[in-house]
């Protein structure tokens, strides 16, 4: 009897099923977002300290130029200071020069003295310039001296106490107090220029 034929009853057979692929494991969601929550602060930690750096740069700059304008009033007032101060010491050194100048009676004598030796051999005229109250003292001290020197003398009140100058035909020696006055006031300044120039720096 064949299938097609109704008077027999026909069993069902269930269809053959091919073996189903695995399923895939669920993630850990756990260890992902642990990962996640790392990466984050790692990243928020470098964030951080990058922006707290500059902040301290920015605050560190603006202190150290606060501190240079607060200080740069003090250095002009001790430079001026020191000007100030220099001044007088070259007054105070000027008035006390002339006035010892003035009272010493040898002092004509020994600057005459060393600008004679200067000029060296001297057998020729001299001119010797100085001042009125100092003619005196010079020719006394000529005659014991140096008798056999010709020396004309030419007052000038204008020219300081203590000092002179003198000339011959070849040489010029400029011994006047104002003279020496100058250098020593020059050496003064000289001197207070470089205290200044160390101070400010």
């Amino acid at each position: 009897m064949t299938l097609s034929d109704p008077g027999r009853p026909r069993s069902w057979q269930p269809p053959q099923l091919r073996d189903a692929a695995p399923v895939a494991a669920a993630p850990d969601t756990t260890a992902i977002a642990e990962r996640a929550r790392t990466e984050g602060y790692a990243a928020g930690h470098a964030e951080g300290l990058a922006a707290g750096r500059a902040r301290a740069e920015a605050t560190a700059a603006e202190l150290a130029a606060l501190l240079g304008n607060m200080a740069a009033p003090f250095r002009q007032q001790e430079a001026d200071l020191l000007r100030e101060l220099s001044e007088l010491v070259v007054r105070v050194a000027t008035t006390v020069v002339r006035r010892e100048l003035e009272t010493s009676a040898g002092a004509i004598e020994a600057v005459l003295a060393e600008a004679l030796d200067i000029l060296e051999a001297v057998e020729g005229p001299v001119d010797v310039h100085l001042h009125p109250a100092d003619a005196a003292l010079v020719r006394e001290w000529l005659a014991n001296e140096l008798p056999k020197l010709t020396v004309t003398l030419h007052t000038d009140s204008a020219l300081l106490r203590g000092g002179c100058r003198v000339a011959t035909a070849e040489s010029y020696v400029d011994a006047s107090t104002e003279r020496r006055l100058d250098d020593v006031l020059r050496t003064l300044r000289e001197s207070r220029g470089a205290v200044g120039g160390a101070t400010e720096s």
